[in-house]
């Protein structure tokens, strides 16, 4: 039997839309299978990860014991604030001067109240060491009890009477002989007038919280744009924002794999517009309960966003998903569920249990859609430790990357307005089908050497077109589509002489060493600008940079003066987790662009275009 017999046998009475709705439901019910078992994968993974990094928390490590002026500020006079901080045994603080080339310089920050100034901040002296993962080079380093000495001026205008409280927050890195954590804040504030400490307030993860993780309005501080919004205009307009920023996910190369996925499941269902806009809404709550709890877990481990897609295990299991639904669009579907779940699923209302859980299996294809929003949502989690409030942040921004799907899946869903006996339709499941198939492959190249399957999919697409072009059966009948099957097969043909003879310009690649200490102050003794691009595998943006960014000649000739290294974070090992601390990298692609000095200038988040950081580049000319 052919695949147009199949999809032919598709019966048009009342009787066989029963059966087309039991086989619709099987269908669901088994895509709900391979969801679960997806998204007890991602659990198991996040959980090791949540696990691993509540091992030790960085804001334990130094504790502010004390802030006293050494006179209560009075107008036209000076004084000066003493800060003691006590440092846990076996754990150091990087100097305010430090000597390694990307060691975090402890720093003091101060918010001074009207009519004050502050003077020069005077930092204890430093002692050096030398640690098992830095080699020979030493490091300036705090440990045991410090203390910082900040001097206040206050102006003739400066009133003792009504209280003058100071904004003192402490920003470090904590290291020990074997490993740096990433960077936090641990803040005060003292009343100037009275010369005593008003307040402690702590930061685990670099933002200034309170000692439970968040200011009075619930939400921690930040210098995150996002979290400045939540900060000044409250929950509803920073939800806003952050609906608006997942609606701008959508421009990224990263969610491509979506839309293919939603037309082609959404192409082979049927029913009125209320049915496919419940049955979209449903595949976009799951996309934004899996993206919303994947988000919280990495955000509150401090893992890597979306790095569950370097387990080949889930790769694999995509890909699974993919070729089910691509077997259902052949009429070559015939796995049975349990009997169970059939019954949950319900014949009377077959794909909405699917539809559901296909779209927690799409959240996690969403996870790597890295970029600035998601950082900053990442932070704003991190900071305030609280797994509610991550889940409605992440929720609510997985909700505005899926609600043009809604309409996308309306697109899709109107084909089946056509016969359903008809041969365009047969035409239609079968293209929806070697998509998925085409997905599938995608999802797979990061488990094959040297990226085969990307090299090979021009072809895979040539051959489809083909098929479908000159040998599908589906079609034959009506003329006008006869045009278009064979228009399709004769663009393909060309295509097809097209790659076996035509070569092409030779493309230069922009060429990056591994990331290597070594190479960074070797770069800086010789005055040389470094460009760090941190990328994985599993990255889909990190691929897309390749294909575009790295490959433009403007940003060849213009890197060509900078140390180009690449930190390919794939591997879980504890080489990469010290990166990842010590450059605080959330997430994949990340660019760091470092001046000749040593000091970084610029940190991109996210997929960067040719002309975006060939714009980097050249604010180092």
């Amino acid at each position: 039997m052919t695949i147009n017999d199949l999809n032919a046998s598709r019966p048009n009475s009342h009787h066989g839309g029963a059966q087309y709705a039991v086989y619709r439901a099987r269908f669901g019910a088994t895509i709900g299978l391979f969801a679960i078992a997806l998204f007890t994968i991602a659990l198991i993974l996040a959980r090791a990860g949540a696990v691993h990094a509540a091992q030790q928390n960085p804001a334990d490590i130094v504790a502010l014991q004390s802030a006293q002026l050494e006179r209560p500020l009075t107008a036209g006079q000076s004084s000066v604030a003493v800060v003691t901080a006590r440092i846990a045994d076996g754990w150091h603080i990087n100097s305010n001067r430090p000597i390694g080339n990307y060691a975090i310089p402890t720093r003091i920050e101060v918010t001074p109240p009207a009519d004050t100034t502050v003077g020069a901040i005077a930092y204890p002296e430093a002692h050096l060491v030398t640690l098992a993962f830095a080699g020979t080079e030493k490091l300036a380093v705090y440990s045991g009890t410090v203390q910082f000495r900040i001097p206040f001026s206050a102006s003739a205008a400066f009133r003792n009477s009504v209280g003058a409280p100071a904004k003192i927050e402490l920003h470090y890195q904590a290291c020990n002989d074997s490993q740096c954590l990433r960077p936090v804040s641990i803040g005060t504030t003292i009343d100037l007038s009275a010369g005593s400490t008003a307040s402690t307030t702590t930061d685990s993860n670099g933002i200034g919280a309170t000692a439970s993780g968040l200011t009075e309005n619930g939400l921690a501080s930040s210098d995150s744009a996002i979290a400045e919004v939540f900060l000044k205009h409250g929950y509803i307009v920073g939800l806003l924002v952050v609906l608006l920023g997942g609606l701008a996910l959508n421009l990224t190369p990263c969610v491509y794999p979506l839309i293919g996925v939603t037309i082609a499941y959404f192409g082979n269902e049927s029913g009125a517009p209320r049915k496919v806009i419940v049955l979209a809404s449903l595949y976009v709550l799951g996309i934004a309960l899996m993206f919303s709890g994947v988000g919280v877990a990495v955000a509150l481990s401090g893992g890597l966003f979306g790095a569950a897609l370097q387990n080949p295990y889930v790769l694999a299991v995509i890909a699974a998903m993919l070729l089910t639904l691509a077997a259902s669009s052949f009429g070559l579907f015939s796995l049975q569920p349990p009997q169970w779940i059939m019954q949950r699923a319900g014949v009377a209302r077959p794909g909405y249990f699917g539809a559901l859980l296909m779209g927690l299996g799409m959240g996690v294809v969403a996870a790597p859609c890295i970029g600035p929003i998601v950082l900053g949502l990442l932070l704003m989690v991190q900071r305030s430790q609280s797994a509610l409030f991550g889940f409605v942040l992440f929720f609510t921004l997985a909700v505005g990357l899926g609600l043009p799907y809604i309409a996308l899946a309306m697109a899709a869903g109107s084909i089946r307005k056509l016969p359903r006996s008809g041969e365009w339709l047969a035409w239609i499941e079968q293209l929806f089908g070697f998509v998925l198939v085409g997905l599938a492959l995608y999802f797979l190249d990061p488990l094959t050497p040297n990226r085969l399957i990307t090299r090979a999919l021009p072809y895979y697409a040539v051959a489809v077109g083909l098929l479908l072009g000159f040998i599908s059966r589906a079609g034959q009948n009506l003329r006008l589509f006869v045009v278009i099957r064979y228009a399709i097969g004769t663009v393909s043909a060309l295509a097809l002489v097209y790659l076996l003879t035509h070569n092409g310009p030779a493309v230069t690649q922009l060429a990056f060493e591994p990331f290597n200490p070594a190479l960074l102050q070797t770069a800086k003794s010789e005055g040389r600008p470094v460009v760090i691009d941190f990328s994985a595998d599993w990255c889909v943006p990190c691929r897309e940079m390749e294909r575009t960014t790295f490959v433009d000649p403007a940003v060849v000739r213009a890197a060509d003066k900078f140390v180009r290294l690449r930190a390919n974070l794939t591997a879980d090992n504890t080489a990469n987790q010290a990166i990842i601390k010590q450059f605080t990298v959330e997430g994949v692609p990340t660019t760091v662009f470092i001046d000749e000095h040593g000091i970084v200038r610029k940190r991109r988040v996210g997929y960067v275009g040719p002309g975006e950081f060939l714009g980097y580049l050249h604010q180092f000319d």
